[in-house]
């Protein structure tokens, strides 16, 4: 559809058609994770709506291809055109777009085990949803820093970020996947601190969230398999009291 719209564009020579199309397509194939196609995609766009001076789309193309490189564990790659496409929200006074750079270095940073970093990044980004009134985003933000807190062993730092973030998510029950994830991530936590009972509880939550999606075998998988290390866990727990 978008290739079809991009030759359409092109013959009545609309350029900046043919840049939003591009920057679709690039979407599309990173999606799909058809990244060099993306790569190119996006990179062409990029170009296309910084000649025509439309700062907002040129920085979401920079966003986009940072996305891709992190993807591919492209760490420093995806962080520089992170940096570039903040610099360029900030400039345009564009919240979400300065919030949504800070979301993906956390996620950089986190990936990278460098979790004071990522620490940072999430209570940044969760400063400027907070400001422009993005809830989901700010629940986001708490379950990001959960995952960030579990790993440096600060259970009860982490044990609070997930509860605020389920607590936010409340208010919108549609956001099922987001609400079964975050349970995931607490029950992976309580599992950590040995409260088995609890873990149990969250994870069989978090599978029949998903289940009821209908399209997220996956992690309707990952629950089972966590529910299954449970299993073992608990007789040597009890074994070794």
């Amino acid at each position: 559809m978008f290739s079809e719209a991009q030759q359409l564009f092109q013959q009545i020579e609309n350029e900046l058609g043919v840049a939003e199309c591009l920057h679709r397509l690039g979407d599309i194939y990173r999606i799909d994770g058809g990244y060099d196609e993306a790569i190119s995609l996006t990179s062409d766009a990029q170009k296309q709506f910084e000649t025509f001076g439309d700062q907002v789309r040129a920085a979401d193309c920079l966003w986009s291809l940072g996305e891709i490189y992190r993807r591919q564990n492209k760490y420093d790659k995806a962080s520089e055109m992170i940096l570039k496409a903040h610099k360029q929200y900030d400039e345009i006074g564009s919240k979400q777009g300065v919030a949504q750079c800070f979301t993906t270095l956390g996620i950089i940073y986190d990936s990278q085990a460098q979790y004071d970093k990522a620490v940072d990044m999430f209570l940044n980004s969760q400063s400027q949803y907070q400001r422009i009134g993005r809830i989901v985003d700010i629940a986001w933000c708490y379950q990001y820093l959960g995952g960030a807190y579990r790993l440096q062993r600060q259970y009860e730092k982490a044990k609070e970020a997930f509860t605020e973030a389920l607590e936010l998510f409340e208010g919108f029950p549609g956001e099922k996947y987001y609400i079964g994830h975050t349970l995931l991530q607490f029950g992976y936590l309580l599992f950590d601190m040995k409260d088995f009972a609890e873990a149990r509880s969250k994870y069989k939550e978090a599978r029949d969230i998903f289940y009821s999606h209908g399209q997220l075998e996956k992690e309707v998988d990952e629950c089972s398999e966590a529910l299954a290390k449970l299993d073992e866990a608990e007789p040597i727990v009890s074994i070794s009291i």
